[in-house]
């Protein structure tokens, strides 16, 4: 009667340390509850608001300034410069996957750490500044891959590929182009 006793009371006991460190596990697959950064990308800088939705998935909220450069140097025009400056603004659907491996192979997982799919879809205003080059509006949406990866507690890298479908507003016409991003962030949040 005693042995029975023990070993229920072992099991109990057993199965309550078990379903806590199952509940932590998986507590810890979940993204942040949010986080705000600002991002310095290779054509751009700008700052991102990332909230969590469900457990592996979080909503984007992104406002950016994009810049380009442009030199020309013709005989029959001479040597010129041009440059833009435009607002983006988008917003991001982020699915992310391989928690559970990540965490299995020791690779951290802070500040949403991982890859990810995501569509994008987002509007690039007309430029408010610019000299010797021309930018109309911009409607677009962008299915891509990426991955995020921190560096310490605040650094943050994320790169994205992706396929862009675009709407020019000046000529109402759909293009369609290859989108890559490459960007360096600093967490706040």
């Amino acid at each position: 009667m005693k042995f029975s006793t023990l070993s229920i009371v072992y099991m109990l006991a057993f199965s309550f340390i078990y379903s806590d460190a199952r509940a932590q596990f998986v507590d810890s697959l979940e993204k942040k509850e949010s986080q705000c950064k600002i991002n310095l990308s290779l054509i751009g800088i700008g700052a991102n608001y990332e909230i969590r939705l469900h457990k592996q998935s979080t909503l984007n909220f992104e406002a950016d300034i994009k810049y380009g450069f442009v030199y020309s140097n013709s005989l029959m025009y001479g040597e010129n410069w041009g440059y833009i400056l435009a607002p983006v603004f988008s917003t991001e659907y982020r699915q992310y996957y391989g928690t559970r491996r990540r965490i299995a192979k020791h690779k951290a997982i802070r500040n949403n750490s991982g890859n990810f799919f995501s569509f994008t879809v987002g509007y690039k205003a007309e430029p408010f500044v610019n000299k010797n080059m021309d930018d109309s509006a911009v409607f677009f949406g962008e299915p891509a891959w990426g991955m995020q990866r921190s560096w310490g507690r605040r650094i943050n890298f994320e790169s994205r590929f992706g396929f862009s479908l675009n709407h020019v507003h000046a000529t109402a016409q759909w293009e369609a182009s290859p989108s890559v991003r490459l960007s360096i962030g600093y967490v706040i949040k």
